[in-house]
């Protein structure tokens, strides 16, 4: 599997049968369209984005980003072939 962040519409991605999980809290908002996904999933988490440029960036990306790869861990795990 291979898998894009933030950039839905780059070349190398696939054009049709393709499922679009949306992990920003504003993406499901901000992207109303994504041509030839299947399906849309909306799992949104809060943007750590807020922490930019303070003494916390570092700790909320890194935990962001530890809850997306558990939580999404879980669900490619129980997915059934």
């Amino acid at each position: 599997m291979i898998g894009f962040s933030k950039v839905f519409d780059h070349s190398f991605n696939p054009k049709s049968r393709f499922a679009a999980i949306l992990t920003c809290s504003q993406a499901d908002e901000g992207c109303p369209f994504i041509s030839g996904a299947e399906k849309r999933i909306p799992i949104t988490y809060e943007d750590p984005k807020a922490f930019d440029n303070t003494p916390l960036q570092s700790e909320k990306y890194l935990e962001r980003s530890i809850q997306i790869a558990t939580e999404m861990k879980f669900v490619f795990a129980s997915i059934k072939a």
